[in-house]
């Protein structure tokens, strides 16, 4: 017939942290990076508040992060350099370093494919930067062109013509474009002229 009471008040948990990722990501011009905010509950707990947090940039000409519904926490590489990226959600917020590098130069893929040409003609060659964000670029006039057999053929480093083979005797020459240490390269064949026509 004894008893005791006391009174229990719940309260929510509340948000103690919150951590950004990536941390520390790097990111190419051309490519976005998207950013996860994971909220630290006070229970213990773990909670996406990518969508709900206020995301923000330090340096909006190195990098812009959206906002938007749909692309909260994607991050625009605008110039290289770092950015602070931070997400924040009333007094709590946490921030890490993006850091934007120029694309880099991954391949070069000369065009045509292994082509042919008869002598007393010619035949261009285009070079194309592959980079790795994705993007391609003409860089024909920017390679050093050269040709493995110049028996067979030239070919052209001179502005305006930059790519421009040569065939010089029947036979093949390996055309090699190459931009620092990368470097793509095909075979052309120069077969003799053909005869087109008599006149007697």
């Amino acid at each position: 017939s004894i008893f005791g009471s006391t009174a229990l008040t719940i309260t929510a948990a509340t948000l103690v942290s919150i951590q950004v990722t990536p941390t520390n990501p790097g990111v190419t011009l051309g490519a976005t990076r998207q950013f996860t905010a994971t909220g630290i509950y006070s229970d213990s707990s773990s909670q996406d508040l990518t969508a709900s947090v206020t995301w923000s940039s330090a340096t909006t000409t190195v990098a812009t992060i959206s906002n938007a519904g749909g692309s909260n926490g994607q991050a625009t590489p605008l110039a290289v350099g770092s950015a602070s990226i931070t997400a924040t959600l009333g007094s709590v917020s946490h921030s890490t370093t993006l850091t934007v590098a120029a694309a880099t130069l991954v391949s070069i893929q000369v065009a045509p494919t292994n082509p042919s040409a008869t002598l007393g003609t010619t035949r261009q060659f285009t070079a194309i930067g592959l980079y790795s964000n994705g993007s391609s670029q003409d860089l024909t006039a920017s390679v050093a062109w050269s040709s493995s057999n110049t028996a067979a053929a030239t070919v052209s480093n001179a502005a305006g013509s930059n790519g421009l083979a040569t065939p010089v005797a029947a036979g093949t020459s390996t055309i090699t474009a190459t931009l620092g240490s990368v470097s793509g390269g095909t075979t052309l064949t120069v077969n003799p002229a053909l005869l087109v026509s008599i006149q007697v």
